[in-house]
């Protein structure tokens, strides 16, 4: 049995062809092509070259202002609403998704709140994912449940 996978396209932005490795004598000394050693800005993390990534998307201020629109209207799309928007604003259903999902990302972190579970995960020492400084009144709670933790735990020893 013959297993074929297709990948699509994910839209209209394009990738840059890679260039051919070259070795670090025959690259040395030339007008920067980027990707070089030193820390420069676009380079990649990877090993690869900075133009392997590829380029932000450059919403146009009418699509910006009808996708917060929108998400004023609702945070979630379905999947209707999206195929809806892609057609009317002229971007594909990834790019939509992505950008709500990372509008719901920068409220979240904006908000500065954290969820109960997460905090009560936090204090039995199962969950470090912050990405928000404790307030002062958390750090107290948190050590308030490490407290109620460890004397509940003292007392199953008895």
């Amino acid at each position: 049995m013959t297993i074929l996978i297709v990948f699509f396209s994910p839209g209209p932005r394009t990738r840059k062809p890679k260039k051919p490795a070259t070795s670090s004598a025959a690259a040395g000394g030339g007008g920067g092509g980027g990707g070089g050693v030193g820390g420069d800005k676009g380079e990649a993390t990877d090993g690869g070259t900075p133009e392997d990534k590829r380029p932000r998307t450059a919403f146009s201020g009418t699509q910006l202002a009808r996708l917060k629109h929108e998400f004023n209207e609702n945070r979630y799309l379905t999947e209707k609403r999206r195929q809806q928007l892609s057609g009317e604003l002229g971007l594909n259903e990834a790019q939509i998704k992505i950008w709500f999902q990372n509008k719901r990302a920068k409220l979240k972190k904006s908000s500065g709140t954290k969820n109960p579970l997460a905090l009560q995960l936090m204090a039995q020492g199962l969950y470090n994912h912050s990405t928000v400084p404790l307030t002062r009144e958390e750090e107290e709670m948190q050590e308030l449940q490490e407290a109620a933790t460890a004397a509940a735990a003292s007392k199953e020893t008895c």
